[in-house]
Formats: C-alpha cells, structure tokens, sequence
C-alpha cells in the first residue's frame, strides 16, 4: 500500500514537472530567423513584439536574430528604413525568416529643417543631409572633418595641422568683411555661438607673439559617434527661419537617441600614430657653410648637421575609447555615451587631450500625445600647445617653428655649460621652447536642452523648448626666465580666463492637417536668447623662481597689464512657417521672422526676413509615366537673411580705460577717452538670395542627385570708413558695402552594384562659386579700398597681401607683378613696380568623391576632395626666400638656385603667389565585419585608416589648403599660409563591438 502511494506520487510529481514545463513553453519560448530583402540579408532591422515595445532586438550582419515570445500568437513587427514595415504571428515554429518589400514612399529620408522635420520630397528649399552610416571612419574626426567633400557649396579648410584645431567653413561663398562668414550651427534644437571669445584667444607678450592664437573648436564637445546626422540648410527659403543669423548658413546637427525596445552596449577603441606629412626644404649644415662661404659672409660654424625640424617634431601617438548604452521600453527611451581621446602632436610637447559624456532621454505620457526630451552633453579638453605664431614680423619675432626653420644648423643643442645654445641677441634655440615655454589651454562645454510636444488638440501641437550653454576657457603661458626670451625679464606669466553662456527660450504652436489632396503643416514661435561673454587678461613678469609660474601671480616682481571685459546681448525673434502641398505635386512654403537684436543702432533694432518657395513634383503627375525616371522634382525659392554677427556695442558710444595717466595730488590718475561715436543707423547686414534647383533620380533611385544654381547678394556691409577731421577718433563702422555670390551645385549619388556578397557605391559633388565686392559706399559714407592680410616676416612688416576692392572677389591679392631678374639678380617688376591684381584666393571650384565598396565581410572606404583655381601667398617663402637673410637667419634650399641676388631686399609679388588647386586622399578606411555569439558580442567590426594619405598639387609650402591668422585676431585669412602647423598623415588601428 505504501509502495503504490509512492508510486502515485511520483507519477503526480512526473505529471506536474510537464505541466510545468509545458506552462514555462507556452510563456517564453525563442523564436530565430533571417531577414532579407529577398536576395540579401538586411542588417539592422528592429524586430518587436506588438503592443509591447519592451520586448525587441535588431538583425545582425548576417540579418539575424533572436527574440523571446510568450505565446504562439504572440504578432512580430519587423521595421526597417525603405521598406514596408512587416507583421509576422511566431506561430509554433522555432525559426521564423522573413522577406522585406522596399517602400519607395519610406526611401524619401527625413531631414531636419529649423524647429521641425519634413520628407525629403516635401522639401522646397535646399538642404544637404550626411547621415551617421555616411561618415567617414575613423577615430579622432572632429563634426567638421566629417563634412569635408560631403556637401557641394560648403568648402571646409583646417586652419592648421594642430591636434583639436579649428576649420574655416564658408556655405556658397563669403557673404562678409568685418562680420563672422562663420555658419550658424543648431545642436538638438539649440543654437550655438560660435564666436564667443574667438577674439580674445590671443595672449601676446610685450609685442611680440610666441604663442598660438588659433581659437578653439566651438564643437569640441561633440563626438562624432554620438552624431546621428547633419543637415546644411543653405539657401534663403531654408534659412530664413533663423532670420539675421541665416545669412551664412545653418548646420543642423541631431545627435543619436535610444530605440524602444532595444537594449545595445558598444565599445570602440582606436590607436595610432601620426607623423609630418611634409617638412620645408631648408638648407642644412654642410650646404649652409658652403652657401656662407661662397658669399664670403661671416660664419659661425659649429661643426655640426641639424634639421632642426626633424629634432622639434617627432611621431605622434594617439588613442580613444568610446562606450555607449541605449535602452527603451514603451515610455521612456534613452542613450548615454562616454568618450576619451589622447592626441599628441607632431611638434615635441603638444598634446590634445580630450573627455566627454551625453546623455539623451525621451519619455512619452498620455498615450503619446505628451512627450519629453532631454539632451545634455558635456565635454573637457586640456591641451599642451607648441608655442607657434604666425605673426612673426620683426627681427625679435619668434616662435618654435619659425626658430627650427631659421636658426643656424651647424651649431650644437647645448653649450659646454649645458644650457641651450642660443645665438644671441635674437636667436633661440629651437629645443629649448619645448621645455621652456608653456602654453596650457583647458575648454569645458557645455549644451543641454529640454522639450516638451503636446499634442493637446489633433492638428495642434505646443512645443516648449528650454537650453542653456556654457563655455570657458583657462589658459595659461610661461616663459622661463632660464630662457632668452624670459631671462631679462625674471620669467613672463601671462593667465586668461574667458568665459561665455547662454540661455534659450522657445514657445512654438504647430498645425498639420489633411484635407483630402491638400495638407498644410504650419508653425509660429517666439523665441528669446540672451548671451553674457567675459574675460579677464593678466601679464605678469619677475620671479625669482619658475616654480611660481601662474600659480602664484604675487611672487612676480611686477604686475605688466591686467585687462577685462563683459558683454551681453539679447536676440528676441517671432517667426512663422507655412507648408502647403495639393495632392503630392505642388507644394509650397511661405517663412517670415522678425529679429530684435539689442547689438544694433537705435533706429534699427529690428528686422523682417521673408522666404518663398515653391516645387514640383512632376513624376507625381498622371500624364508622367517612365520607368527609368523615379523621382523629377522643380525647386525655386527666393528669401532674406541677416548677419548679426558683428560683435557687442559698435552701434553706442564706448569710453576705454588707457594704460597710460598723469600724476595728480601725487597720485596716478587713469585716462578715460572715447572710443567710438555711437551710429544710432547701424543695421543687419542683410543678404536676398534666389536658388533653382532640380532633383531627380532615376532607376528607383539607384542614380540620383541634385542641381542648383543660386544667385546671392548681400548689402549694408559693415566695414569701418574715416571721420572728418579734426576728431580724436578717426574712424568709424557704418553699413557702407554690397558683395555678390552667385553658383551652381551638382550632387550625384550611385548605387552601382549591388549582390549578395558584393555591393559598391559612389557619391559625387561639385560646386563653382563666384564672388565680387560690387559697393563699398552708400548715400552718408564712402569707403576707401582697404589694406588687408598684412605680411609678416623680418622685412616684411607694413606690407598687406590683399585689397578689398569694387569689382573683385574678397580673397583678392594685390601687389607687384614679379616678371623675372635683371643681369644683376635683381627682382623686375610690372609697371614700374606699381601695384596691380596678382591672385585671387577664392577657387574656381571644388569637389568630393566618395566611394564604399562590400565583400562579404571586407569593406573599403575612400574620401577624396579637391579644389581647382585657388591662389594661396606663400609668406613663408617669401620670408625665407632671400639670401640677405644669411648669415644670421638660415634661408629655403631654392634660394640657392633662385637667381636673386644676396642684395635683393625681402618684396612681397607675385612670385610668392601660388596655384593651391589639390587633389587630396583625405580618409581610407578598410574593415572586417564579424560577431562572436560565445561572447555575446552580436556585432564587431575591425577596421585600419589612413588619414590624409596623400596630397597632389604644385604647391611648394606645406600644404595648399590653410587659411592662416596672420593678424592675431583669432580668425583666418583666406589663402595665406605663413609658419602653419604641419599637417599630419595618421594611420589608425580600431575595433568596434556590440553587445
């Protein structure tokens, strides 16, 4: 009886554990399979659960994937870009594939407009869109470098070759003289400023500039792979929107945010090394004391060979890791990401080092009609700065550069005593500013934004937007007093602080609705943003130690200079937008904005800026039927834009302090004086613009592309024109000038082949610009051609390279036309020597192509850009160029052979103006795809690239593509390359993994 209880037991324990087990199937069970297209497997696409957004993943390289169900009947959504989302029942089988049909309505991307997004087809503007899979690959790119040859009609141009340098981006032409040519640029919705303390980058030292004065990257904080796509908006009808600062277009950045129901962990990481991509031909020991002999110049041979460009640079090593989280569910998504990157320079002792961290979260409530958005994102970069200048103008000027290519190469590093071997009074020895002289220069950014959507009403939306920006900027400079640039003065301490913010509110109310064929999607906002910048200057010098440095400005024996500022304006717009489209074909789009702007004069605080567009879509139209031709689509658009970008107070009268006082009561009283006349007519530089354009595509896309021509001009320049005299200030800022840019661009893109093991497609761009300065007066003022681009150099100083002039491009050079030697070596020169056009710096017209090729694993990316008919003045040859410079100053290798003779004085002609058309090798990237399922890494991908791997041109400097501040102003000077930081050729080793 108790055995056949036991028994009955275990049976019932049996019968329990299969129900059980049974239940446990019936709730959670793994469903696998393959998506494709019905040839190849599409990588990425999100499979979820129906009404449960919480359960998802998304396919592999090869298109697989693994999802956990609860039922049978459990309904699988498989979504991916261009093509028709697809529902699915698990059903009772393990493995489940899947084939996707293309949505050509889906394959027309979104794009980012300003406040709002539309369909590439509804556009009626022009606008350029690089998305995150387009990018070029590679670590260390900053958002800039990523658009260089994207985008035809935006030329983008490193400054120099310093790692985290700046780049000069100029959208269809320079609209401006005095005022920033600079884009706007709008991250997440919240607009950047860009220029904030550019200025005031510049730390000087009693006249003479050994530092850098290149100014930071104002998107420094960004890392590339938190970037989910860019978008240039670049003619009137698209800018408009942002009224009297669309003027030079506007970059659209948005940044990547979580997915629902995707959990995904990835780690990159990269390592590298840098070297100089190209050095000066300088003459070296031996040749050096035979040119000094056979000239019968004294020397100072010190026995020995130096390049002492090889000794000041060196191979650079660099890494950077990357670690991103995103998470959704139904409600609440979210993204956060951490960066580090390490970059040495190529010149001895500078180093870029650089941290950031974003996070990204949206929440929806009320069954979606409420929805949140919060984007913050924080960034740090310390740099150790080679102390180069490229304002070296006199006999004292100097900087690491310009000592490595001047100084004597037969001399030793070190004097018997162990000091450096400088040459006394003026030359330093090029190694000692890489122990010497500091300059440390440490950014922290700030952006962060929160939005609110509430869909209150069916076609009405409330939209409330809130950001904030904050930027600072601590640099501080030593020269040691153990140095002769430092020694008479006890050791020089120069400290900067510089710090800007600012504060951003946006009420919008949008409508969307259909009626049939027609739909109207229409916005009218208020928007207010208000920005405080300050700084503060310290010049110190005197110590009795280095050890003080900046850490104890007491210790100096005397304070040299203190100076500050603050500034702040105030920008409050209202603007509206209205999209109307009748039944796909004909669409239309009316944008106004009225900016107030408390930088302007009195009577012209505010300003109107309309837009008109309009498209049409004829492949939408019944009577066009044609197989090959996808997509025929008519643009034409007409608007207004400003520039604001004129800096603080040039509309009000301004009282300086001077460094200079008189003694009163035995005390010392500081001059105040005037500093300019209030201009209560000072205004935006406005700029009217009609764009044409046609996009097409044909063989379902495979071929398409994009044609504009533009027409551009800008008027009520601002350029500083004389007073009459008798007047203690002599001149004055007025709206006095017009320029004009007109171009076309071309843009075509390839989808050339495409299998299952192989795919291969190309991208190309185009754009010619014309640019021509047609007034530089009005009714009250007329200005005067103005000097600009001052040379720079031991002989040179006092003589400008350019000449703004009615009827020229900007960019124009202007000098002696240099027409060969005499018998005597003697330079000859055009018309009896007088000045005429000799260049121009503005090219005929740039290119990019791009092209990505697939097999199986293997991948292969390239990047080429080019630019055609640009003149660059090569101010560091015509500094180096000319024997008189020996022997106290070494001298180019061609200065043998040049012909001219050791009693030519240093001129600035047309012989240093040179042809700096290129065509560049920018990026090369090969990778292999592979996953390893033991280690749950879903996807990782291996990869090398080569950064600037080559560069051919005519060019003799460094390179052709530089735009050098040789004012000291904190901006760059098209076309004039004078002691530019080399440019570097990298080689990157990375991997990426997925969990």
């Amino acid at each position: 009886m108790g055995n056949k209880l036991k028994q009955n037991l275990r049976m019932l324990c049996l019968l329990m554990m299969i129900l059980i087990v049974q239940g446990v199937w019936a709730q959670v069970r793994t469903v696998t399979g393959m998506v494709s297209d019905g040839k190849d497997p599409l990588i990425g696409v999100t499979v979820q659960v129906k009404g449960n957004a919480k359960v998802g993943t998304i396919t592999d390289m090869d298109g697989k994937y693994t999802i956990e169900v609860s039922s049978p009947g459990t309904i699988l959504v498989y979504s991916y870009v261009g093509y028709q989302t697809t529902e699915k029942m698990a059903g009772k089988n393990a493995s489940l594939d899947v084939v996707m049909k293309a949505d050509d309505k889906s394959l027309d991307e979104v794009v980012v407009v300003g406040y709002g997004t539309m369909k590439k087809s509804d556009l009626t503007g022009s606008v350029s869109q690089l998305k995150a899979e387009d990018f070029k690959s590679g670590s260390n790119l900053s958002a800039q470098q990523l658009m260089q040859g994207a985008f035809a009609g935006v030329n983008i141009a490193q400054n120099s070759g310093k790692p985290g340098g700046s780049t000069t981006i100029r959208v269809r032409g320079g609209t401006s003289v005095n005022a920033s040519n600079d884009p706007l640029y709008v991250i997440d919705g919240v607009p950047i400023d860009a220029s904030a303390g550019s200025g005031q980058s510049n730390i000087s030292t009693y006249n003479n500039d050994f530092f850098d004065q290149e100014s930071a990257n104002p998107l420094s904080m960004l890392n590339p792979n938190d970037i989910e796509s860019i978008d240039v908006l670049k003619d009137a009808s698209a800018t408009a929107i942002y009224g009297s600062r669309g003027a030079n277009g506007v970059i659209m950045i948005t940044t990547k945010k979580g997915k629902a129901g995707v959990q995904q962990l990835n780690y990159g990481y990269s390592v590298g090394f840098s070297t100089a991509a190209k050095k000066l031909d300088m003459l070296s020991g031996d040749e050096y004391r035979k040119v000094c002999t056979d000239l019968g110049l004294p020397l100072n041979d010190g026995g020995e060979n130096h390049n002492w460009q090889d000794e000041i640079m060196h191979t650079a090593l660099q890494q950077s890791h990357y670690l991103s989280f995103m998470s959704g569910g139904e409600y609440t998504n979210y993204r956060a990401s951490l960066s580090y990157n390490n970059n040495g320079g190529i010149m001895r002792g500078a180093r870029n080092e650089s941290y950031s961290g974003r996070v990204n979260i949206n929440h929806s409530a009320l069954d979606g009609k409420l929805k949140f958005v919060l984007n913050m994102n924080y960034g740090e970069t310390h740099s150790n700065q080679a102390p180069t200048s490229s304002t070296v103008g006199s006999e004292m000027g100097t900087s690491m550069l310009y000592e490595a290519y001047v100084f004597n190469p037969t001399l030793p590093v070190y004097t018997s005593d162990g000091d450096y071997n400088d040459v006394r009074p003026y030359r330093v020895q090029p190694l000692s500013y890489i122990d010497e002289l500091i300059d440390k220069r440490n950014n922290k950014r700030f952006i962060g934004n929160l939005k609110a959507d509430w869909n209150f009403y069916k076609p009405l939306t409330f939209e409330v937007n809130i950001g904030y920006t904050n930027n600072s900027q601590d640099r501080n400079s030593y020269i040691s007093k153990s140095n002769l640039l430092g020694e008479n003065s006890g050791g020089r301490v120069t400290v900067q602080r510089l710090k800007d913010y600012s504060k951003l509110m946006e009420l919008i109310l949008k409508y969307n609705q259909q009626f049939g064929d027609h739909r109207i999607d229409a916005m009218a906002g208020y928007s207010y943003q208000y920005f405080w910048n300050e700084g503060i200057n310290t010049a110190a010098y005197g110590f009795q130690s280095d050890e003080f440095k900046w850490y104890n400005l007491a210790a100096a024996k005397t304070i040299e200079s203190i100076t500050s500022y603050a500034e702040s304006n105030k920008l409050i717009s209202f603007y509206g937008r209205a999209n109307y489209s009748y039944a796909n074909r004909y669409l239309f789009t009316a944008t106004v904005r009225r900016d107030g702007s408390s930088r302007f004069g009195k009577d012209n605080k505010w300003g109107t800026f309309p837009s008109f567009a309009a498209s049409w879509r004829i492949t939408e139209e019944p009577f066009f039927k044609s197989e090959a031709v996808s997509n025929l689509k008519l643009r034409a658009s007409w608007g207004m834009t400003g520039n604001q970008e004129i800096g603080n107070y040039n509309a009000i009268s301004t009282l300086g302090a001077q460094s200079w006082g008189y003694i009163f009561g035995g005390e010392k009283n500081t001059v105040v004086l005037p500093q300019q006349y209030a201009n209560t007519d000072l205004k935006w530089e406005s700029t009217s613009q009609t764009d044409i354009g046609l996009d097409f595509g044909f063989l379902n896309n495979r071929i398409h592309g994009s044609i504009d021509w533009y027409y551009k001009k800008t008027k009520d320049l601002l350029l500083t024109v004389a007073v009459p005299s008798p007047s203690l200030i002599t001149t004055q800022l007025a709206n006095v000038g017009a320029v004009r840019n007109t171009g076309v661009e071309f843009e075509l893109g390839f989808d050339i082949m495409r299998t299952k093991d192989f795919s291969w497609d190309a991208t190309l761009n185009f754009a010619s610009n014309k640019n021509k300065l047609t007034s530089l007066s009005n009714s009250k003022w007329s200005g005067d051609d103005v000097l600009w681009a001052p040379c720079n150099g031991a002989g040179l100083a006092g003589q400008y390279s350019q000449l703004i002039m009615v009827g020229e491009p900007l960019g124009t050079f202007y000098g002696k036309k240099f027409i060969g030697l005499d018998e005597n070596g003697m330079e000859k020169y055009a018309n009896d020597g007088k000045s005429q056009i000799i260049g121009c710096a503005q090219p005929d017209f740039t290119y990019g192509i791009t092209t990505n090729l697939r097999y199986k694993n293997w991948s292969l990316s390239l990047n080429f850009r080019g630019s055609q008919g640009n003149d660059v003045y090569n101010n560091t040859a015509n500094n180096f160029m000319y024997l008189n410079s020996l022997p106290g100053r070494n001298v180019l290798a061609a200065a043998v052979n040049s012909g001219i003779s050791v009693n030519q004085t240093k001129t600035y002609s047309s012989q240093f103006i040179e042809d700096g058309s290129f065509f560049r090798l920018d990026n090369l990237t090969l990778g292999y795809d592979f996953k390893l399922p033991v280690l749950k890494i879903t996807s990782a991908r291996a990869y090398f690239t080569a950064q600037n791997l080559f560069c051919i041109t005519g060019y003799d400097g460094l390179d052709p593509e530089v735009n050098t501040d040789t004012q000291g102003r904190g901006g760059s000077i098209l076309g004039v390359d004078y002691l530019s930081y080399p440019r570097s050729r990298t080689f990157i080793f990375g991997v990426n993994v997925t969990f």
